[in-house]
């Protein structure tokens, strides 16, 4: 009798094992699946396949991270911190994770904690994304006002990423802020072409800040009628239409 409960309990635990691994296996299917989808920009699938994961291994960090990337591009910033948050504690050296929940952190403009936490990612020789990690300390830093250190940071970025849409818009309007107008206006003309692909339209408002500061009404003038033509409900377009009113004198 004692030995047909020992069996049992073997058995038991036998079968609990391998549903674990099967439930694993099948997570890591719909994480790839999610990854995907959300690397095609398909974000409601990639957060059904990824809510599917977690529901069948609610630690993985990758799934994590990826569901967290997932809500933070469709503006759930909180929901989005949690599942950074999460990934990084079950894996503490989640240098990607941490990358992101900084941008997450910087977007809700606590920017020194999203210093804190890129500090120690910078110090990461093992991370593959550098220019990230570079692009969102220079992004914290411009928000604070300190430009002299975000233009350096910015720079260092773009030297590894080129043609990065967000770097490139706030590297010009750090070179705004320093009055290196000539230069502002060909960063942030170089960034008007890397954002149309996402629909970004901040450079054309800040392009044509910058020629407008210059003297060149005409160039200024050209990208607010291409900043109001192409996104008539963008949050400049008040500020635009006041701007060509200032041309128009």
């Amino acid at each position: 009798m004692r030995f047909l409960i020992i069996l049992i309990v073997i058995l038991s635990a036998a079968g609990c094992m391998t549903a674990s691994k099967r439930d694993q296996e099948r997570a890591a299917l719909h994480l790839q699946i999610g990854t995907g989808y959300l690397s095609a920009g398909q974000y409601p699938l990639a957060i059904t396949e990824l809510l599917k994961a977690e529901q069948l291994d609610p630690q993985n960090p990758s799934m994590l991270n990826n569901l967290g990337l997932a809500y933070y591009v469709n503006g759930r910033l909180k929901q989005a911190e949690e599942k950074f948050r999460g990934a990084i504690k079950y894996k503490s050296d989640y240098s990607d994770a941490k990358n992101n929940l900084a941008r997450v952190l910087i977007d809700q403009q606590k920017f020194e904690e999203a210093i804190r936490i890129l500090s120690v990612v910078e110090n990461d020789l093992t991370y593959h994304y550098p220019e990230k990690t570079l692009s969102n300390l220079g992004m914290a830093y411009f928000q604070l006002g300190q430009y002299k250190r975000a233009e350096d940071l910015l720079a260092r970025s773009l030297l590894i990423r080129r043609e990065s849409c967000t770097t490139a818009h706030f590297y010009g309007r750090t070179l705004l802020e320093l009055k290196r107008l000539k230069d502002s206006a060909q960063v942030l003309d170089n960034a008007v072409e890397y954002c149309r692909s996402t629909k970004f339209e901040d450079p054309l408002f800040f392009s044509a800040m910058s020629y407008f500061s210059l003297g060149e009404k005409e160039k200024s003038r050209a990208r607010l009628d291409e900043l109001l033509k192409d996104y008539p409900k963008s949050k400049y377009v008040a500020k635009a239409k006041g701007l060509l009113e200032l041309l128009a004198q």
